[in-house]
């Protein structure tokens, strides 16, 4: 397999047999495959286009490839072939996908498929999860440093900025610059006595303190634009809430076990998988409070980040990408977001 190479599509049509929502299943080679984590774009600004993961080889320590294919199954090409990435997203232009891999942060072209150093990163060993400011102008991400410890990279896309902006030795993850201005990025640690466990940083890594969200499971989001911050909430609170610094919580969801949630890009909508119970894919409107099933995911929802729908919209917020390892294999699969639930959830 090499970068730029076009494969046969290996898509299935099928219809979410309680909702009667469209769903497309987008890959099928038997290993593991699934899609970008919920919080990292993995679209292009068309909806048009999204990428994945695609292990090489179906055992554990396999190299993982990065794949794009379009939202009707078809043009599915290879984007990487180099071991070690972390970091990956896909940038909200739509031209470049991002990562860092081999001591490196980089970037290859969806075009072209060539791929290019931007700034050495000696110091980092591997890279966590990645994020992006709307205008594609910093990069941040966690990492694992060669010398031991975690830290925080906050880098400039064009190259002209690379810096570790923070260091620790206990967990970080799930960090996320926020999208609109990227003055603040947050991260997620070990609750403290409060059980807060989102922390926030100046941009430069300074000032770091925790946001008043308590009881959090680790899933959370900024809120498009917002610079609000949604998260779903632990099991024996069941829900989602919603704040920002100096704001009250505001919990928009409660009774339901919400598990990874994720908003699209206006703010408007959240959409989350379900588990203990498993009730299903739900389609939240943030106005009206109002939620819907929108499809089962079938996924087993176990350990295994791939059996973890995980589910994201599309930018344009009629698509909606998940897991499932329904037939024993992780595949990612696409449903279309129908207009009249749209609607139904959107009524006052």
């Amino acid at each position: 397999m090499a970068r730029g190479q076009l494969y046969s599509p290996e898509r299935k049509f099928l219809t979410d047999s309680e909702t009667g929502v469209s769903i497309t299943k987008l890959t099928a080679f038997p290993t593991v495959n699934m899609k970008l984590y919920f919080h990292v774009n993995a679209f292009t600004p068309d909806s048009k286009t999204l990428v994945f993961h695609s292990y090489k080889a179906s055992h554990r320590d396999s190299q993982i490839d990065i794949f794009r294919v379009d939202t009707d199954g078809m043009n599915l090409i290879q984007v990487t072939d180099r071991p070690g990435i972390g970091g990956d997203i896909l940038s909200y232009c739509g031209k470049w996908l991002y990562f860092i891999a081999e001591g490196a942060f980089r970037r290859v072209s969806l075009a072209t498929f060539e791929e290019e150093v931007i700034a050495p990163m000696d110091e980092v060993a591997s890279a966590g999860l990645g994020s992006l400011t709307f205008d594609d102008r910093y990069y941040v991400a966690e990492v694992e440093l060669r010398g031991g410890g975690k830290g925080i990279v906050r880098i400039s896309t064009d190259g002209r900025e690379a810096d570790i902006v923070y260091r620790q030795s206990d967990s970080i993850s799930h960090t996320q610059v926020e999208p609109s201005a990227g003055g603040t990025i947050a991260f997620q640690r070990k609750a403290d006595g409060l059980q807060r466990n989102i922390w926030l940083l100046n941009a430069d890594g300074s000032n770091l303190r925790p946001l008043e969200l308590p009881h959090g499971n680790g899933h959370w989001m900024w809120l498009g634009s917002t610079k609000r911050i949604m998260s779903n909430l632990s099991s024996e609170h069941r829900g989602i809430a919603i704040t920002a610094e100096g704001e009250e919580k505001t919990e928009l969801y409660t009774g339901e076990h919400f598990w990874h949630g994720s908003c699209s890009m206006d703010g408007k909508w959240i959409v989350s998988d379900t588990n203990w119970p498993d009730h299903g894919i739900q389609l939240m409107n943030v106005a009206t409070k109002k939620y819907k099933m929108l499809c089962r995911s079938d996924s087993s929802s176990g350990h295994p980040q791939w059996s973890h729908p995980h589910p994201s919209f599309s930018p344009d917020g009629r698509w909606v990408a998940f897991n499932s390892d329904r037939t024993g294999m992780p595949n990612v699969y696409l449903a279309a977001v129908p207009e009249e639930m749209l609607a139904e959830l959107a009524a006052e």
